[in-house]
């Protein structure tokens, strides 16, 4: 009785996981089609940015920038903020490389972690975001730290280290650089009559400048977070899989101690009646 009733609680135990491992694989599901779904968008406009700051670098001319007296370069690296997603943040790491690396500006909670861990030169860092609405704050804060560092000189050029998706499921990471701007080689950059403007052509680089920043720093969180969720959706089907075959394996088990129960209740009975009837007789 004792075995049955054990088997019978565990049982209920795996399935209340099962319970929750189904709600995180759903989560994740959504939130990884809603990244891809706004992914269209965030391409268009970091595509409009591009082009406007290419137009209005025409309107002056553009001294080369010295670059930083310490040669410093920094990598801002959008890691996962939660667990349960695989290897995400590992393999994300683990792109750094031998690269040399002055500075990292390091995005995620759960990749904070396993940079210290590696004693990376982290210079800043800040949660990832866990919603897609929350995209836009998380490059903004990054945007603001890193250009802010770029213009006092500490940092003479910066690379973007994110993942994007690959199948359904999986993901592989890319480097991109970000600063210093390559301007006035784009493809707009020389084409039709200058533009009109009314701001002064330096205040309008300077702006065009940050928003071109945000928008592939944008670009890059939502490619992240879209891949951190299909990672964690891969994770999540795994454990449901496993999950189903502990199931499959309890409730088998169950069944051979019922009937083993069943069996030794019939034989009880059985043994009972026949000593009755010995007793009749005699």
């Amino acid at each position: 009785m004792t075995a049955l009733v054990d088997a019978q609680a565990r049982i209920r135990s795996v399935r209340k996981l099962k319970m929750v491992v189904d709600a995180m694989r759903g989560i994740a599901a959504a939130h990884a089609q809603q990244a891809r779904s706004a992914l269209g968008g965030f391409r268009a406009y970091g595509e409009v940015i591009n082009a406007g700051l290419q137009r209005a670098s025409t309107t002056l001319t553009l001294d080369a920038r010295p670059p930083a007296a310490a040669g410093r370069n920094a990598v801002v690296v959008f890691a996962a903020e939660h667990g349960f997603a695989g290897a995400f943040s590992e393999r994300v790491l683990a792109s750094l490389g031998a690269h040399e690396v002055s500075e990292v500006f390091l995005l995620g909670g759960r990749g904070l972690v396993l940079a210290q861990q590696r004693r990376l030169p982290l210079a800043w860092t800040s949660a990832m975001a866990s919603r897609i609405a929350g995209v836009d704050a998380t490059a903004r804060r990054v945007a603001d730290a890193l250009y802010g560092s770029f213009v006092k000189d500490q940092i003479s050029r910066a690379e973007i280290l994110y993942t994007v998706t690959t199948g359904a499921t999986g993901f592989a990471a890319v480097r991109k650089p970000l600063l210093p701007l390559d301007l006035g080689h784009g493809p707009t950059a020389g084409s039709g009559p200058p533009p009109l403007t009314n701001l002064p052509p330096g205040r309008l680089i300077e702006q065009l400048v940050g928003e071109y920043m945000f928008a592939e720093l944008a670009l890059a969180a939502l490619e992240s977070f879209a891949s951190e969720n299909a990672a964690r959706l891969a994770t999540m089907e795994s454990a449901r899989l496993n999950i189903e075959d502990k199931l499959d394996e309890l409730t088998r088990q169950e069944r051979l101690l019922r009937q083993e129960q069943i069996t030794a209740e019939v034989q009880e009975v059985t043994s009972g009646a026949l000593s009755a009837d010995d007793r009749v007789r005699q």
